[in-house]
């Protein structure tokens, strides 16, 4: 289906998702925002094709696919406002995700605590007009929709606490968080204007627009910062910053304000680092492990701990005052820096890294079936592949696209997928969890092989080749031609 709508809008663009969701979902009668949320969790990540700002899907062209800059004019923005109390700086209370156009829209609001938490005063302040009872949704759930609300866009944060509590928010869940965010305070600087300090709503506000933020209801507070978000931008085209590196190149200036005399590691072994998935960790002077995390882009992530703000939380001002070394692994997707990261996390405990044991989480996680996921190597002559035994193991096993390992994998195959119950360990939930999770948020993306359409490791290797050589070999020869 996925491949049949690209074909269709190459054939008929413009088309709107709601042409797709008659044609392909068989939508009788479609709502155009239930509709569009759909067709967007589809062909989000697909750079064959766009959506453009008169809300129509048009193919794109190689050349653009390849650009190394977008406009920012391009770029789906998003602006992340969550409701916390000063007295409880990591308790959030609301949360709201707005888009940044000419007319801010409300993706996402949910209270992530009953209003009853609240002095009286304060829930008369703060409860939303469209406040309805807290539903039945679990945390995960409630997680689940905030990550599909920013993934597809570049998300704006206040200040980088509050992008810490997102992170932690989903993280807690069980869900990555996108690692492409932006600061108000980059915004600002970037149009040669000081953030105001401190760097709050009603400061904002008042640096922009000369009055202070509104009161009142809850989701008013999140429209309050797409608007700024929105003014930032627009004053960023003013000035000619019109592409993002642009925008990245004034973050990296940040960087050199900041003292990295006495680390091994350098603001250009930063701003180097490549802009694609992998693992990071930084390490004391004596070899302890202080931080291990995982990036969809390397770079953004390792300049985000390095951004100029007067905020001194006890995660960043450590990282920055005791992180001597810094290691970084490439990898060649999301699902893999995810899996990597957990078993780094659990092999060397991290004074810094905070995590539920995921062991311990309730409900949201279903295994999904005997299957092999394929994915994009680092190295052009390989492919990683992603093994998962229901209820058992998953394994990253990679192999050499022109198949010469064919022998040592076929053995392997059988072993793990016919050979009986699989030795267990205390790190299968875990992996299990993790893995399944993404490749379930991501399954109309992914090239999925399936395990019970064969009976042994030679049949499941020929699928496997087959797979390769139709969908994830004509991906690579794109790639290498742009």
């Amino acid at each position: 289906m996925h491949e049949e709508m690209i074909a269709y809008i190459r054939d008929h663009a413009p088309v709107s998702s709601i042409d797709l969701a008659r044609g392909f979902l068989k939508f009788k009668n479609p709502d155009e925002k239930i509709t569009h949320a759909a067709i967007l969790g589809i062909l989000s990540k697909d750079a064959r094709c766009c959506f453009g700002n008169d809300n129509l899907w048009r193919p794109v062209a190689r050349a653009v696919k390849t650009a190394a800059s977008p406009r920012l004019s391009d770029i789906a923005w998003a602006a992340v406002y969550l409701l916390v109390l000063p007295e409880n700086l990591f308790r959030p209370v609301h949360v709201s995700v707005w888009t940044v156009s000419e007319l801010p829209e409300l993706l996402f609001e949910r209270w992530l605590e009953a209003p009853d938490v609240l002095p009286f005063e304060e829930q008369e302040l703060l409860r939303s007009v469209r406040d309805t009872p807290p539903g039945r949704e679990t945390g995960p759930e409630k997680a689940a929709l905030l990550v599909r609300a920013c993934e597809t866009r570049t998300p704006v944060f206040l200040s980088w606490r509050q992008q810490a509590l997102f992170a932690r928010l989903v993280g807690e869940a069980g869900f990555p968080p996108a690692d492409n965010a932006v600061l108000a305070g980059t915004l600002f600087s970037c149009c040669k204007q000081p953030a105001p300090r401190p760097l709050n709503l009603d400061s904002c506000n008042k640096a922009l627009f000369g009055t202070s933020a509104p009161g009142g209801y809850a989701y008013k507070h999140g429209e309050c910062f797409a608007l700024c978000c929105q003014e930032l931008l627009d004053m960023l085209s003013g000035k000619g910053v019109v592409l993002f590196s642009e925008l990245e190149a004034a973050e990296q200036e940040e960087l050199s304000a900041l003292d990295f005399s006495g680390k091994a590691f350098s603001r250009e072994d930063i701003v180097s680092a490549p802009q694609a998935p992998g693992v990071y960790g930084f390490k004391t002077k004596s070899g302890d492990h202080l931080y291990i995390g995982k990036a969809v882009n390397l770079r953004r992530r390792l300049m985000s701990y390095f951004r100029s703000t007067d905020e001194s939380p006890d995660k960043l001002s450590r990282i920055r005052a005791e992180s001597h070394f810094l290691v970084t692994y490439r990898c060649g997707s999301e699902l893999e820096s995810l899996v990597y990261e957990y078993r780094l996390i659990r092999k060397h405990g991290p004074i810094l890294n905070r995590q539920v044991a995921i062991a311990e989480r309730n409900g949201a996680f279903r295994p999904i079936d005997d299957s092999v996921v394929l994915l994009p190597h680092v190295e052009q002559d390989k492919c990683m592949s992603v093994w998962f035994r229901r209820n058992q193991k998953v394994n990253l096993r990679q192999f050499f696209s022109d198949f010469r390992d064919t022998a040592a994998m076929e053995a392997e195959l059988d072993t793990f997928f016919f050979g009986g119950a699989l030795p267990p360990s205390s790190t299968d939930f875990p992996e299990q969890e993790i893995a399944a999770r993404w490749v379930k948020q991501h399954r109309d993306e992914l090239c999925i092989v399936p395990v019970n359409r064969s009976g042994s490791g030679r049949e499941l290797w020929e699928m496997i080749m087959s797979f390769w050589k139709d969908r994830m070999g004509d991906e690579r020869s794109e790639i290498g031609e742009g």
